[in-house]
């Protein structure tokens, strides 16, 4: 059966349903006037409901929703209608959804994901913690979570802000990490606390390094790192961790003209021994710059 003390639940959405949704502070599905509630899933659900009731669906999203965060009434309770008839009509008679009985507070929304890149984990109490406190944006291009904590005011030669702090964060679900790319200045790395994550450098010349970042001096860590400028740079976390809380700083400080990102195609024409984290990470696809007037 469903398990109702997971901290996080999914509403599916279409990526113009998500700009209606966060455009306001509060969110009224059809289903609140027809039905008396909002369907939600947890998360092992969340794959049987698409291929059910948006088979056809192209480029859906999830509302992660903070369950602590609700303002309206959240029951547990087997489907209220019938079911289509299909190969998942078993596990539908099993399972118990979460129904809101009420309208979405926006405010509860921790984070909003591609369904293609969710593999139907939980998200961890303590990732939500996270997702709950800093309120991350998802960065263009990458989908890092991060979060601008500072922007000089004295501006740079390249005109530019002097520099700039963000904080980030990588996580197994939602899924964070960042996608190979490369920029104009130095990246100094810091890391905060959570797990150990790994930063994949690939450098002009052909060689190619990882630096595990982390809280384990003893066992060769780093908290602190510089990655060159002109260097293409991914990073993720590592296996079996549950987040991630890191920061970069730069001097000259970041903006959207100074990012390229690359493709799995030609850094793996560049770079074949590393085929496989490079594919791993480059869940970009062929974006390759950030939208025009971004951090600008």
């Amino acid at each position: 059966m469903s398990n109702p003390s997971e901290p996080c639940i999914f509403h599916i959405a279409t990526r113009d349903q998500v700009a209606a949704v966060l455009s306001d502070t509060s969110y009224t599905s059809p289903s609140l006037t027809s039905e008396g509630f909002m369907h939600f899933c947890h998360a092992h659900q969340v794959k049987n409901v698409v291929a059910t009731f948006y088979p056809l669906e192209q480029d859906l999203k999830l509302l992660v929703v903070d369950v602590d965060s609700l303002q309206s009434e959240l029951r547990y309770e087997a489907p209220a209608t019938a079911l289509p008839e299909g190969i998942f009509t078993e596990f539908f008679a099993t399972q118990l959804f979460p129904h809101l009985y009420g309208p979405l507070d926006v405010d509860a929304i921790i984070d909003v994901i591609d369904f293609e890149h969710f593999d139907g984990q939980s998200v961890h109490a303590d990732t939500a913690a996270m997702l709950r406190h800093y309120r991350f944006d998802r960065l263009p291009v990458e989908g890092t979570l991060f979060k601008s904590t500072w922007r000089a005011e004295q501006a740079s030669i390249h005109d530019g802000p002097a520099g700039t702090a963000m904080i980030g964060l990588y996580a197994n679900q939602p899924q964070s990490l960042s996608c190979f790319h490369k920029l104009d200045y130095d990246e100094v790395w810091h890391v905060y606390g959570g797990d150990a994550f790994t930063l994949f450098l690939l450098f002009p010349d052909g060689r190619s390094t990882e630096i595990t970042m982390g809280p384990n001096l003893l066992a060769g860590d780093k908290v602190q790192f510089v990655v060159p400028a002109g260097v293409w740079q991914a990073g993720c976390l590592n296996e079996g961790g549950r987040f991630a809380l890191f920061g970069c700083t730069m001097a000259p400080g970041f903006i959207g003209t100074c990012f390229e990102a690359g493709t799995a195609a030609e850094l793996t024409a560049l770079y074949p021994s590393k085929a496989e984290i490079i594919n791993k990470l480059s869940v970009n696809g062929h974006e390759k710059v950030m939208p025009e007037g971004f951090a600008q």
